[in-house]
């Protein structure tokens, strides 16, 4: 097992491989009733940002990672996969990285359950090194409980025209921030680093998962699925409102009566589109984005550690040229 080849300490992309290696090891070592799903799950790959936030966060002044990060940077990784799996349950998603979703393959309620147990293995892995920092496992759950509420809050407002910026950056702050926060701040503490310390590392994640998660309402304008290997045009047609649409509204009120209509056709939603692009609904969100970049830039450019904040620069420039 992979967890047994670990050293003390590990060389940043040494420990990324290793916490990609298990995942798969992790995924695949599962009882065969659900060995199907597992397998299906490790054909789709993801970008791992969460896993590179805490590695990078848990960076000491060598630029060595400790061996508890690996673990924790892959109990990241499928705690976010459960989060996707039961997404593409709500959502109806009939594709999730470039492969038929869990939920199209398998049906719902295999997948509701697959969810479950991707959580549960999170946990597990968790509490596989919580004896070392006793008082951090509440920071784990308390993020879950942001996730989901994140996730009820926006299911709660699908369809809601009148949807404030303020409550959608509530909405993302649950959905996806609280994940960035949670791996940033976590590596911290594995790295040793005061409370203090930890927390500013998980502002830094929090800015940058709001900055990520805005780029990425705006591609659902801009993309096809070649780009974002997921349902392009979703949060539309499924009546979920982001920060384009948001936007739209404000420069053209009319558009939420055509919102409102039931069922809206594939040429309604393209018209949409093209009206949200037009009366820059999705310019008026980049410069959002943008803002988010650059306050995460800044906050990034004081990091003392230069190991540290070298690979964050470059994650944040990643996530602003990939999604931007």
């Amino acid at each position: 097992m992979i967890k047994n080849e670990l050293t003390p300490r590990l060389d940043y992309q040494s420990a990324l491989e290793a916490v990609r290696r298990l995942i798969k090891e992790t995924l695949l070592d599962t009882d065969e009733l659900i060995q199907a799903m597992m397998q299906h799950l490790t054909l789709g790959t993801g970008k791992n940002l969460r896993a590179m936030l805490l590695l990078g966060s848990a960076m000491d002044e060598e630029g060595l990672v400790p061996r508890d990060a690996v673990i924790a940077g892959a109990a990241v990784e499928i705690l976010h996969l459960a989060t996707l799996v039961h997404d593409d349950i709500i959502d109806e998603a009939d594709i999730r990285r470039g492969q038929p979703s869990l939920q199209k393959k398998f049906g719902k309620k295999e997948a509701v359950i697959c969810g479950d147990y991707l959580f549960c293995i999170a946990i597990a892995m968790v509490a596989e090194i919580s004896n070392h920092y006793p008082e951090k496992l509440k920071e784990f759950t308390q993020a879950m409980t942001k996730i989901c509420l994140g996730e009820l809050r926006q299911f709660k407002h699908n369809s809601d025209t009148d949807l404030s910026v303020l409550n959608y950056l509530k909405i993302i702050a649950g959905k996806t921030s609280a994940l960035f926060a949670l791996a940033m701040y976590s590596g911290a503490i594995i790295n040793g680093s005061s409370d203090k310390e930890a927390r500013f590392m998980g502002r830094i994640g929090h800015n940058m998962g709001l900055a990520f998660q805005i780029l990425d309402d705006c591609a659902d304008y801009e993309a096809d699925v070649v780009v974002t290997k997921k349902s392009v045009k979703h949060d539309l047609a499924e009546e979920v409102i982001t920060l384009p649409l948001i936007f739209a509204f404000l420069k053209k009120p009319e558009l939420k009566q055509r919102i409102r209509q039931q069922q809206l056709s594939v040429v309604e939603i393209n018209e949409i589109i093209a009206e949200v692009v037009n009366v820059g609904g999705v310019s008026m969100a980049h410069d959002v984005a943008e803002k988010y970049y650059r306050k995460t830039k800044k906050m990034i450019d004081t990091l003392p550690n230069k190991h540290q904040q070298q690979l964050m620069g470059k994650i944040l420039g990643r996530i602003w040229k990939v999604e931007n």
